[in-house]
């Protein structure tokens, strides 16, 4: 997509792409390549196309858990987000690759990490617990928990991101609109009252519900 700076269309438009080249405005057709794809190219093109459909039903949750991240880098949470976890998040080689749901991380900070977590099934979700880490530094018994059941199959997300408060050592993620017997990755993290610290996540692991 083009866009107009100083009278002039930057970017792609129709076959041609224009852009500021040591100062000057360069115009260039757009050709495709005649060459085979390389094998590095192809295990670029399924990591990307895996993290993509991964992290797309999930946008708000990377959104508040990389708002810190990203306001260090100056950049827009979701670069981090998908950089991090590009090139920590999977497992096997080409074409054999896949995502190691045990490395993702959804959040990022420097809160320390939940400890003692357990999830089990509930009658209406999965009921998420965890030792309260009195005086603990960096953490408040008012920061909020959030909570992450992926579900691979079907490629859909339930979350919260401001769920109960720490002191009261559980939550329940409730769970609608999906079939019992599914399959859910899950996680774990706590960011702060104010919004200015956040865990990392922690993977809590994988639950039939």
């Amino acid at each position: 997509m083009a866009i107009l700076k100083n009278g002039r269309n930057l970017g792609k438009l129709g076959d041609t792409t224009t852009y500021v080249l040591n100062g000057k405005i360069v115009t260039r057709l757009i050709g495709r390549s005649n060459k085979p794809i390389s094998l590095p190219q192809k295990r670029v093109r399924l990591k990307t196309r895996l993290l993509s459909k991964f992290l797309n039903p999930i946008k708000e949750f990377i959104q508040v858990g990389y708002e810190e991240e990203g306001r260090r880098l100056a950049l827009h949470a979701q670069n981090p987000a998908f950089a991090y976890n590009w090139r920590h998040g999977f497992k096997g080689e080409f074409p054999k690759i896949s995502l190691d749901y045990r490395k993702i991380l959804l959040t990022f900070g420097s809160m320390p990490v939940p400890k003692g977590v357990q999830v089990v099934v509930d009658r209406d979700g999965l009921l998420f617990s965890w030792d309260l880490q009195e005086n603990v530094a960096g953490t408040h018994w008012s920061d909020q928990v959030m909570l992450m059941a992926y579900f691979p199959k079907l490629n859909k997300a339930i979350y919260l991101t401001a769920g109960t408060s720490r002191y009261k050592g559980k939550d329940l993620l409730s769970i609608f609109d999906i079939d019992h017997g599914e399959i859910a990755e899950t996680y774990i993290a706590f960011i702060a009252n104010d919004r200015k610290s956040i865990s990392n996540s922690v993977y809590t692991g994988k639950v039939k519900w």
